[in-house]
């Protein structure tokens, strides 16, 4: 039986999911804050009430004259108090908010930086070329780019390039680091970069003109509903399009369906022929998906190669027989450069106006990934025992520390159930994190990472063990290690970083 403390703890990681969900949307609508405060209410009772009872009764009274939507620095405002009470619980309870990445050779120079961003609650990641950037770019949701001169100097002008188109589509703030030079700095600005930093530019004025792109950002990319690659709109169209269909069948009883849908082995296609590839697939998928589909029925690029669409549905059947036209209508196309392709789709039937797009997301996503298990290319209704069955991860620490931190205290997750083994252990996943010594990753000319990325059965990433912050853990970071925790292990500290990578998660 669960105990009242592991119960409490659950609230809490899902009411950090819930706040950082928030934090990542430019405005959000009253009722969803309602049912928030709501949320806060029914927590009070079982972990320190009177917070919690005060939150909920100040959020009430300040939402009162609140007409649909809330603003980002109002949310912020309102936001705060419960980040702070959440962060104090212990540093692997901090909210995280935007995903700051760093391209740079000079990792020791920016270890107080990266400490700086991460005390701000901001995540990173560090880089060492444009080419590795695109490459994990493609997998990663980032908010700014931070790039050295000495990396912009001695990159192949058409990377460069792909680098500067694939920001400034995203509207993702492009910031250059490099000398006081003023040739220079005009130079960058001309080439696209949005700030220029040099050496006279210390941390504090870094935070302030990062938190201002940020801002920036947030307020394009809410006016922006239309994604460039594809002609499909954006997941910033999801929330008003969904109140939309709800506020009909309220009105008119009109069901309606949600279906995400899924390409199968997308990876493969990105490594084998190349990312440019994977992109006129994913252009190619949208035009045959709106062949496919009535005018009204609404597509959304929900994120990498997944779509999501919402459309009219009498019942599960019918849906069933409309998202079948669309995977065969895919699966009988032939893709550039010969390919062949084929979609895994999960749907769920919205019945009722008060159920929310999270929730039914989650349900057609639990689908999408019971169409996976079973074999691919195929369409699941969502159903309660699709929701039982996850994908298997594991995170294999090496065997020393691994005696020592066993067990772990990780989060939930909706699509995978986490298993902590020993590195040694031979079992394979679908999706590993391996927590090893830096001197393991990087033995052989990092040979192991080497063979990581290679691997076609699924995706592998890891964290480093290192004795101190010097040049070599900088190398294997640039080669697309996650993150480091420092040696001996803080069992903290590895759940904190262990969580992050979880949050990061599609």
């Amino acid at each position: 039986m669960e105990t009242k403390q592991k119960r409490i703890e659950k609230q809490i990681e899902q009411t950090i999911l819930m706040v950082e969900r928030l934090l990542r949307m430019e405005s959000v609508p009253k009722s969803e804050l309602v049912v928030f405060s709501q949320w806060l209410k029914r927590f009070s009772g079982q972990d320190q009430a009177d917070f919690f009872e005060r939150q909920a009764a100040r959020w009430i009274e300040e939402l009162d004259d609140v007409v649909e939507e809330v603003t980002h620095e109002q949310l912020q405002t309102l936001l705060a108090p419960v980040i702070d009470h959440l962060s104090e619980r212990g540093r692997k309870k901090v909210v995280r908010k935007e995903m700051i990445l760093s391209v740079t050779k000079r990792f020791l120079e920016n270890v107080q930086w990266k400490k700086a961003l991460e005390n701000a609650r901001y995540m990173t990641r560090f880089f060492g070329s444009i080419e590795d950037t695109l490459e994990v770019g493609y997998d990663l949701h980032v908010d700014a780019i931070l790039v050295d001169y000495e990396i912009v100097r001695t990159t192949d002008d058409a990377l460069l390039l792909k680098l500067i188109k694939k920001v400034e589509g995203s509207f993702i703030p492009l910031i250059i680091i490099g000398p006081s030079d003023a040739s220079v700095r005009q130079l960058c600005y001309a080439l696209g970069a949005d700030d220029y930093w040099d050496e006279t530019v210390q941390i504090e004025e870094r935070q302030i003109r990062l938190k201002r792109l940020l801002r920036k950002l947030r307020t394009v990319s809410s006016t922006i509903l239309v994604d460039e690659l594809t002609g499909a709109f954006n997941r910033k169209y999801l929330q008003n399009a969904y109140r939309r269909r709800t506020s009909r069948l309220e009105r008119d009883n009109q069901l309606f369906a949600l279906a995400i849908f899924d390409l199968d082995h997308f990876k493969r296609i990105n490594d084998l022929h190349g990312h440019p590839t994977g992109d006129l697939v994913l252009a190619e998928l949208a035009v045959l998906a709106k062949q496919a589909i009535r005018q009204e029925d609404e597509l959304i690029r929900f994120g990498g190669e997944e779509f999501m669409l919402l459309f009219s549905a009498d019942h599960p059947e019918h849906a069933t027989e409309m998202m079948e036209k669309v995977r065969a209508r895919i699966e009988r196309h032939t893709f550039p450069n010969g390919l062949k392709i084929t979609v895994s789709i999960g749907l769920t039937i919205i019945d009722h106006p008060t159920l929310d797009v999270e929730e039914m997301t989650s349900e057609a996503d639990e689908a999408l990934y019971q169409a996976k298990r079973n074999g691919r290319n195929q369409v699941v209704v969502y159903s309660v025992s699709a929701a039982k069955e996850k994908i298997e991860a594991l995170i294999k620490i090496e065997a020393k520390s691994y005696q020592q931190l066993i067990p772990l205290s990780l989060p939930d997750h909706s699509k995978y159930q986490f298993r902590v083994v020993p590195y040694e252990e031979k079992k394979q996943a679908p999706l590993q994190l391996c927590v090893l010594p830096l001197q393991q990753l990087a033995a052989d000319n990092f040979k192991l990472l080497e063979e990581w990325k290679q691997s076609r059965e699924g995706m592998i990433e890891a964290i480093a063990i290192a004795p101190e912050e010097n040049q070599l853990l900088g190398q294997v970071l640039e080669r697309g290690v996650t993150d480091y925790c420092l040696s001996p292990l803080d069992r903290d500290q590895l759940e904190e970083q262990i969580r992050e990578w979880i949050i990061r998660l599609p």
